[in-house]
């Protein structure tokens, strides 16, 4: 299914667009070195370098359509445009002569084949620079490489892409890949020349782990095959099919807006929608489109789209590579309908009110693994950081970020430890953010054995109706770390380590220590602002909030705390955070009273959230 699904794409492509399509046995390469000849073979100037080193999409040189078939250990010239060692018979570092001069000439044989078989094209252009011996005068530039690719321009036409060098390319590479044999095709279900192996390969840098280019279906050993055949003797594919899928494949993977991979990650995911749906699920996760998202939401009220979602389907597929292999990780086909479902439950699932602006915010899939990693502080105050991916130390899951996508676009479970992991995250870092929260919110809202009665009262704002006993000390730890900050503010006293920084980690491992212990600092600040600091009405609002909530609380102050309680107690600190700072900033704005004292006019603490590698 995935192989013909990924030809049903390269069809959609081709009819959307033609001038997007990539005729047979071609592949877009950079070529750094253009040749410039006239009708008549003469070159009319030097190598032109088209590679811009300021430029990441012409870094190794101008992007071309070229001929391409895969090589292995054989010397097999493609057609106009080829590595110095083919075009001219340069001899790179390490280079065998006596293997250079076979490849030299087998190009020049295949440029000689083709200014026969086509005399009206460029072909005898090409072929007349090398019978007049104008190849020997060219001497390698100081900085050309064995892998850099040369082509031919005549008469400012690229020659490697006229019609003349498709037709006759497209005979060549059909030999050399073809089996000679005709067969029904396992993808179309057509009976059609069979290929003997898969004629494209995919470049190892949309691979991770792989170490050489790749091709989707390869058994090259007969140890690898069915009844120890090698090749593609018991899997039928035509050349049709075999070019479809692996051009349609290379260029998702090279597509940042149909596929994703971060640093470190041991996968690369790619994703397409077939049968007329506009529905993009990047932009909605991971680029959070308020019009993506405001469509997701209104769909189901005005029923319009229905009947193209249902008639549309979501295909993705996860790959990654060992050596010269691809490895299928992953792959899903789902109806539209079913997929916009369960993004709109990600985000009611995480949704999660940010501690700073009080607003209820999403966050996008690469941020939410990337604040699982560690947290580092900045030097003398500075802002801090998350850990790259990928770089040593980052302690983070390494398929946390295609784990996570797969939860929002498909409702798969979570990874079991991730909870456990945020957590001790927040413990060893001190730092819980919006991203954090909404960790902490997810894994709880689907949390395996939680009640639903418990799941509807895990919102994304404070809950009051939510009386868990480990979510109420979280709210109260949050009360007393607000009353130490207040105190001190007032007495214009500098706090070095606040309440929360020295036990915010021990509270979450067993509240009723700090609880207990904190009651007694609590009534000492309360004694001040009554006092020497003269907040009488702020010492009262305080001691009502504090004894509201020991009243929901009871006697059981959790000790020991379990994974869940843990997790509710992170929650409930952080809800009450925000409620806190969202009642104030009301009352700062003249919309809503408040018996809690002013914030000063501080600024947001800052930190690279996004960092530069995603």
């Amino acid at each position: 299914m995935l192989l013909q699904r990924l030809v049903e794409y390269a069809d959609t492509v081709t009819d959307a667009d033609p001038a997007r399509a990539v005729p047979a046995f071609y592949a877009r390469k950079p070529v750094r070195w253009s040749l410039e000849i006239d009708a008549n073979g003469v070159p009319r100037g030097d190598l032109v370098d088209t590679a811009d080193k300021d430029d990441p999409q012409h870094r190794f040189g101008a992007q071309r359509l070229v001929p391409a078939v895969t090589r292995t250990v054989g010397i097999s010239p493609v057609l106009a445009v080829d590595n110095g060692e083919y075009v001219f018979g340069w001899l790179s570092e390490g280079a065998k002569p006596e293997r250079v001069a076979k490849q030299y000439d087998a190009f020049r044989a295949l440029i000689a084949d083709w200014a026969a078989a086509e005399p009206d094209g460029p072909g005898p252009a090409v072929a007349a620079f090398y019978r007049d011996g104008h190849a020997g005068v060219l001497q390698p530039p100081a900085d050309w490489s064995r892998g850099d690719l040369i082509g031919f321009w005549v008469d400012g036409v690229y020659a490697a892409d006229t019609g003349s060098a498709r037709r006759f390319w497209a005979g060549v590479a059909g030999d050399r890949k073809g089996s000679g044999r005709s067969g029904l095709c396992l993808v179309c279900g057509q009976v059609q020349p069979l290929l003997k192996t898969v004629p494209q390969q995919i470049p190892r840098r949309w691979l991770p782990g792989a170490t050489q280019s790749a091709s989707l279906v390869s058994m090259n050993e007969a140890a690898h095959g069915y009844e120890l055949q090698k090749q593609l003797t018991n899997t039928p594919i035509c050349a049709d099919c075999g070019l479809k899928f692996m051009t349609a494949l290379t260029g998702l993977l090279s597509d940042p807006l149909h596929s994703t991979a971060l640093s470190g990650q041991n996968a690369r995911l790619a994703w397409w929608v077939l049968g007329g749906s506009t529905f993009d699920p990047w932009a909605t996760v991971e680029q959070l489109d308020p019009t993506q998202i405001h469509s997701l939401i209104a769909g189901p009220a005005g029923g319009k789209e229905a009947a193209v979602d249902d008639l549309s389907r979501y295909c993705s597929v996860t790959v990654g590579g060992n050596v010269a292999r691809v490895v299928v990780r992953d792959w899903v086909e789902q109806p539209v309908r079913q997929v916009k479902d369960n993004v709109r439950a990600w985000f009611g699932d995480h949704r999660i009110v940010d501690a700073w602006t009080g607003e209820v915010v999403e966050v996008k899939v690469s941020q939410l693994a990337r604040a699982a990693g560690r947290f580092e502080a900045g030097r003398n105050g500075g802002p801090g950081t998350w850990t790259k991916f990928g770089a040593s130390g980052e302690h983070r899951p390494p398929d946390l970020f295609h784990r996570l996508l797969g939860a929002a676009l498909l409702k798969r479970p979570l990874p079991p430890k991730l909870l456990n992991h945020v957590i001790n995250r927040i413990r060893i870092d001190g730092r819980l953010d919006a991203a954090r929260a909404a960790l902490i919110r997810l894994a709880l809202r689907r949390y395996p054995n939680l009640p639903p009665h418990e799941r509807e009262r895990l919102t994304p704002t404070l809950s009051v109706e939510h009386k868990q006993p480990a979510y109420v000390s979280g709210r109260i730890f949050a009360v007393m770390d607000d009353l130490q900050r207040t105190v001190f503010r007032v007495a214009d006293q500098k706090l070095n380590t606040t309440f929360a920084e020295r036990y915010f980690g021990r509270a979450i491992d067993n509240p009723q220590v700090v609880i207990v212990s904190g009651r007694r600092n609590v009534q000492a600040w309360l004694k001040r602002l009554r006092g020497p600091l003269r907040r009488p009405n702020w010492s009262d609002a305080y001691e009502r909030r504090l004894d509201d909530l020991f009243v929901q609380l009871g006697v059981a102050i959790p000790r020991g705390a379990v994974l869940t309680d843990k997790a509710q107690f992170i929650l409930g600190y952080h809800q009450q955070r925000a409620e806190m700072r969202a009642e104030r900033l009301a009352a700062a704005a003249n919309k809503k009273k408040t018996d809690l004292p002013p914030e000063p006019d501080d600024v947001k603490p800052t930190t690279n959230d996004e960092g530069d590698d995603a």
